[in-house]
């Protein structure tokens, strides 16, 4: 499941609390990711599903919801 491993690649690279990472978590108000933080997660994500992560597409990502459904729509 996309969301699960979404939800690992999250937890490792900003070492948050796997519990604080739900679908309908703000990114920035409920995990605390800031801009550097941000880039490493892109990186993450387009070296584990082999996409590339546009910036603009990126700065729309407000929910781990949002990921969830990027990455769903790219690997589809």
């Amino acid at each position: 499941m996309v969301f699960e491993k979404v939800k690992e690649i999250i937890v490792d690279t900003i070492s948050c609390d796997e519990d604080q990472v739900k679908l309908e978590a703000n990114l920035k108000e409920d995990l605390g990711i800031d801009s550097l933080d941000a880039t490493e997660l892109s990186m993450a994500l387009e070296e584990e599903y082999g996409i590339t992560i546009e910036m603009e597409e990126l700065q729309g990502f407000v929910t781990v919801q949002n990921i969830v459904d990027f990455i769903t729509e790219k690997t589809a």
